[in-house]
């Protein structure tokens, strides 16, 4: 009989090691993205790392792909089959549109090696240029849609409180996963999304992701 023991194994893998693997083999499935940089993340982001390919062929069983960003030293979890991918709404949809276009014009104006900032204010005046007036956001709306975004590992706060964002100038970080989930390399690609999401769809439809 097969059992994650007699799997494992098979491997060099030392016996704390093996019994981490189920954990964080969940917890990369459960948030999508481990972040080298993240103090919580660390010590699972760098077993991953001197084990990868355990890691890949155990996601791989499952019919998941291990990828990781060497730049920004993220791993990413990505389905190969439609059943466990993301859907969402065309609200959040046109947020991470946003966030991906502020991200990029951030870092090519700028030239940081650290992820960049923008404020709250930025991002709601990006948000309205891209789909006008008309879909402008509430308070109520922008809060939902930043917190759960920030759940996601796309954004964060940089002393790590809530979200405000009636507060035009307080300032968000936006995490180098935006590059992942929105995989666009020329600014001709990016004006394509901007231009399918200002098109757009009917109110709170829904998109893959």
């Amino acid at each position: 009989m097969f059992t994650t023991d007699t799997l494992l194994g098979i491997t060099d893998l030392p016996e704390r090691t093996r019994k981490d693997v189920p954990r964080i083999v969940n917890r990369l499935l459960g948030q999508t993205f481990l972040y080298q940089d993240v103090e919580t993340d660390k010590d699972d982001y760098y077993i991953v790392s001197r084990h990868r390919p355990v890691f890949e062929a155990a996601l791989g069983l499952a019919g998941f792909t291990l990828l990781h960003d060497d730049y920004h030293r993220i791993f990413q979890v990505v389905s190969d089959f439609s059943y466990c991918r993301m859907r969402h709404k065309l609200d959040e949809s046109l947020m991470i549109v946003v966030l991906r276009k502020l991200y990029e014009e951030q870092a090519e104006q700028l030239r940081l090696a650290a992820d960049p900032v923008v404020t709250v204010g930025e991002v709601r005046e990006e948000y309205r240029t891209i789909t006008g007036k008309e879909r402008d956001l509430g308070v109520i709306q922008y809060e939902t849609l930043l917190r759960r975004l920030r759940k996601l590992g796309l954004i964060d706060t940089l002393d790590g409180r809530t979200i405000n964002v009636r507060d035009s100038e307080a300032r968000l970080r936006l995490r180098g996963s935006l590059k992942l989930i929105l995989p666009v390399q020329t600014a001709d690609e990016m004006e394509a999304w901007v231009k399918r999401y200002r098109a757009g769809g009917p109110e709170g439809g829904e998109d893959e992701g």
